[in-house]
């Protein structure tokens, strides 16, 4: 096939109708169409041949994220085995390099992600590019939990309580404030709180300083796997707490209070993305719902 297989941009915009048909063909029931999983496709290329008397015939895509990472690579089934996969992969590291990305991952990596890194129930996927030399170093989850009806577990807030901790929604007159926090304690999640896409909860100490903060999102909109959760679907993510507050349960605090926030909101389905703390929020209600394999390499090594 190489022989009569090129390479041509993507256009998000034109080629959306193929990106729906291959996802539709490669991902089938195990991974329903995310439409907006597919809305943070903006970059990429797309595999064709040619076809006599007819138009060329689409065979795979993948998606690129400058700031460095592959969200999606999709190779429809009766095309695969055959290097269309190979040759979309190679491409995408060769723009990515061109585009100034050190590192790239699968998944996750730069400004937008589908999933966190390769799921886990598509075996395939992890043996093509384990096969091309991609070398898995950990496994994060995906959680949810069922709001409705939810009641947080008892005694939750008392040892935060007792330390003289106040848990709140973030004003308008902070955010300057909790963005110094997040620059000062998780600078990888301050792109998530300058986007002002979702609500901030804030765990204040005695004096007032910041010593924790989460983001939290109710329907509609929240979450891109609202084909899967259901149209009143949430979200929790980023929950951080400083150092010198950890011990005193503040964040189980703070995820307790935003899943009450979201079940009075009328969310249903919460979801929490992307992280390796089964057992802390299991205590809390959340529950394994998706797990993905995760993948950097430097580009050029």
């Amino acid at each position: 096939m190489g022989a009569d297989l090129r390479l041509r941009a993507l256009d998000a915009g034109r080629d959306r109708p193929l990106l729906e048909r291959l996802w539709g063909a490669a991902l089938g029931p195990v991974w329903p169409l995310l439409p907006g999983g597919l809305d943070l496709v903006r970059d990429g290329l797309v595999a064709e041949r040619s076809r006599e008397g007819g138009d060329d015939q689409a065979l795979g895509a993948v998606a690129v994220d400058p700031a460095g990472s592959i969200p999606l690579l999709l190779v429809d089934p009766a095309a695969q085995r055959q290097g269309v996969g190979t040759r979309l992969l190679a491409a995408a590291l060769e723009r990515l390099g061109a585009l100034g990305a050190g590192t790239v991952g699968l998944g996750s990596g730069g400004d937008d992600y589908i999933w966190p890194g390769v799921p886990d129930d598509l075996p395939a996927a992890a043996g093509f590019f384990a096969a091309r030399g991609w070398r898995f170093d950990h496994t994060v989850i995906d959680l949810t939990a069922d709001l409705r009806g939810y009641q947080a577990p008892a005694r939750v807030g008392e040892r935060p309580g007792r330390a003289g901790v106040s848990i709140g929604v973030m004003a308008e007159r902070d955010r300057a404030e909790v963005l110094a926090f997040e620059t000062a304690t998780f600078p990888d999640w301050v792109v998530w709180f300058e986007r002002l896409d979702a609500s901030v909860l804030v765990a204040r100490d005695r004096a007032g300083a910041v010593v924790g903060t989460l983001l939290f999102a109710g329907p509609p909109g929240a979450t891109i796997y609202e084909p899967l959760l259901g149209p009143e679907a949430g979200t929790i993510g980023c929950v951080g707490v400083a150092e010198a507050a950890r011990g005193a349960r503040v964040g189980s605090a703070m995820v307790a209070r935003a899943s009450e926030l979201l079940r009075d909101a009328g969310t249903r389905a919460c979801h929490i993305g992307w992280t390796r703390r089964e057992r802390f929020y299991g205590r809390l209600g959340y529950r394994p719902w998706r797990r993905y394999h995760m993948a950097r390499r430097r580009l050029g090594g």
